[in-house]
């Protein structure tokens, strides 16, 4: 696992007044389910159910699917190293540049593995395939009538479909629904960011009934703990009214983009959510990160890191205007 990936605050001595590293929801977990959370603060004196399964039917009445559809999880990543033990010494591919472990979970379970592009997925003949979408670190996205398509093609390929940040773009729709007729699909889902609950880990896998029973055999026990299930519970109890108004966060994310376009020496990547890259031109990434984090206590992520993305990048998420702002000035200061 790479150190710096997503939110590296652990690894920040002092204070940090502005965190634009992780893609979490800025405003915050919602306070309704804050109370829900410390109502169940008992359940940590017993152990948790083994495998979470009283989450399944609550998701599967959200999503309109079946209980024995869903597997829930350490967060996503437990979920992409028992997908990655499944195939375990077979052949995989991922649509780069992206989030670092699926490539950290193919090592581990020696899989023969390969970094591709976009455009290389039409020709590829592997075992299993990653797709982040939308895609961390630049927003990109893959259109549901584009993915159905690749199922269609390749029907001999597995596609793990990663949409821990299908909450924050409007561009496209979930392809939940399609796990009902493609046995090639794996969708992978968080409550972490949206929700922003990523201390309490909770993720969640969505795929037909033969391979959620082939990935729970290799699944340990009691991996989500008692709080993130009660925490699983209000949410599905609750989902369309927990969620944020995303056109709202893409007006901000629009607005805090063209303020930062025009610094000179800075040019803003296109993006379809609220996150999104900056190229750096003649700078260094790194030596922006420590300028910030010494002389004004913000935090944002060095993409410097993420394979296959060439040149000096860093990643932002929109946060509040006050934040938005001292960002800015702070730049002008460092340009």
């Amino acid at each position: 696992m790479l150190n710096g990936h997503g939110d590296d605050l652990h690894l920040i001595e002092g204070k940090i007044k502005y965190n634009f590293s992780s893609n979490v929801y800025y405003k915050g977990c919602p306070s309704e389910l804050i109370e829900a959370i410390l109502s169940n603060i008992n359940q940590i004196q017993n152990y948790p159910s083994p495998i979470a399964n009283e989450l399944n039917e609550l998701a599967a009445k959200v999503f309109q699917l079946s209980n024995n559809q869903f597997l829930f999880t350490n967060g996503a990543t437990e979920a992409f190293y028992l997908i990655a033990q499944l195939f375990s010494n077979k052949k995989a591919a991922i649509v780069a540049p992206t989030f670092s472990e699926y490539e950290d979970a193919c090592k581990i379970f020696k899989l023969n593995y390969k970094l591709i592009s976009q455009t290389d997925l039409a020709n590829t003949d592997e075992d299993l395939v990653f797709i982040c979408n939308p895609n961390n670190p630049d927003g990109s996205v893959f259109s549901k009538n584009e993915l159905d398509h690749l199922f269609k093609q390749k029907p001999h390929t597995t596609f793990v479909i990663d949409e821990a940040y299908i909450e924050f773009t409007d561009s496209i729709d979930s392809i939940m629904s399609l796990t009902k007729y493609y046995s090639n699909l794996i969708v992978v889902r968080s409550l972490t960011k949206t929700f922003t609950i990523p201390g309490l880990r909770l993720g969640y896998i969505v795929s037909s009934a033969s391979n959620i029973v082939k990935i729970l055999g290799l699944k340990m026990p009691w991996s989500v703990n008692s709080l993130a299930i009660k925490a699983g519970e209000f949410i599905f109890n609750n989902y369309e009214t927990l969620q944020f108004n995303v056109s709202e966060l893409l007006k901000e994310a629009m607005v805090f983009k063209k303020q930062l376009a025009q610094l000179e020496g800075l040019q803003v990547c296109e993006s379809n959510t609220p996150y999104f890259l900056v190229q750096l031109e003649n700078k260094s990434a790194k030596e922006l990160k420590e300028f910030l984090i010494k002389e004004h206590q913000i935090l944002i992520r060095d993409a410097t890191n993420f394979s296959r993305l060439n040149g000096e990048h860093i990643r932002l998420s929109t946060q509040s205007k006050e934040a938005n702002h001292k960002l800015i000035h702070a730049l002008k200061k460092w340009l």
